[in-house]
């Protein structure tokens, strides 16, 4: 009786740990009262210097926020659209800066340089791969052909079988080209990119910023010349 309430403990104890709690789900609500709704998606916005910002908050797609932004340029001049310089203070329940620590937006060009290397080094794993399958497809012919013309039964165990090995090899490595160039892609005709935004023209996308579970309001900051269109959101938490 003892051993069964022993074992007993210790299934409860494994089927505790390996349970989670699903996580909370977190949505942003712009503070300004000037909305608009477009395919469910509140936008808000504001604008300095002819400069006009609209966003609106999409999802959270761990680690980050995910954001629509659409820029337009009003003014007289050329505006440079930088995301790598766009950032987010997150605040707390009295609108205070959180930790007084600012956090920028992914840059894209820098992700899409980092995918564009892991896709060389891939091309190359790919290319060492064909050449070990070679390799492999000439040692398993050698040593089939050594131990066929061998009369030594002991011999037998020499033969070798790496072919298989090495074709597997390369398919992950193919497998892992094709989620790389989607992922490539996806930041490439997603996201808003560097561009110099000639006036009267317009431009949006994603913008990607880390998440601040903590906050209780984040303020997204968009710099414009010396000045920044403040756009402030609530965090709200829904437990599923």
């Amino acid at each position: 009786m003892k051993q069964i309430s022993i074992i007993l403990l210790c299934l409860s104890t494994i089927v505790l740990t390996n349970c989670s709690a699903p996580k909370n789900i977190i949505r942003l609500k712009p503070q300004s009262e000037k909305t608009s709704w477009f395919y469910g998606q509140e936008f808000t916005g504001d604008s300095v210097f002819g400069i006009i910002a609209k966003v609106a908050f999409d999802e959270v797609d761990q680690p980050w926020y995910k954001f629509d932004v659409e820029i337009t340029n009003r003014s007289n001049m050329d505006y440079l659209v930088d995301p790598a310089q766009i950032f987010m203070v997150p605040m707390n329940g009295k609108n205070e800066p959180l930790t007084g620590d600012t956090i920028f937006a992914v840059n894209p060009e820098a992700k899409i340089m980092e995918l564009d290397r892991s896709l060389s080094v891939n091309s190359s794993n790919q290319k060492n791969a064909l050449g070990l399958s070679l390799l492999a497809a000439g040692i398993d012919i050698a040593t089939g052909i050594a131990v066929m013309s061998d009369d030594n039964p002991k011999n037998d165990n020499l033969r070798t079988d790496l072919l298989p090995l090495a074709i597997a090899s390369g398919a992950d490595n193919k497998f892992e080209a094709l989620d790389l160039n989607e992922l490539r892609d996806t930041w490439k005709s997603t996201t808003l990119r560097k561009t110099t935004l000639e006036k009267g023209f317009a431009i949006h996308g994603k913008v990607l910023i880390p998440v601040s579970p903590n906050a209780s309001y984040i303020q997204l900051n968009i710099p414009v010349d010396n000045d920044l269109i403040r756009i402030n959101f609530m965090q709200v938490k829904f437990i599923p």
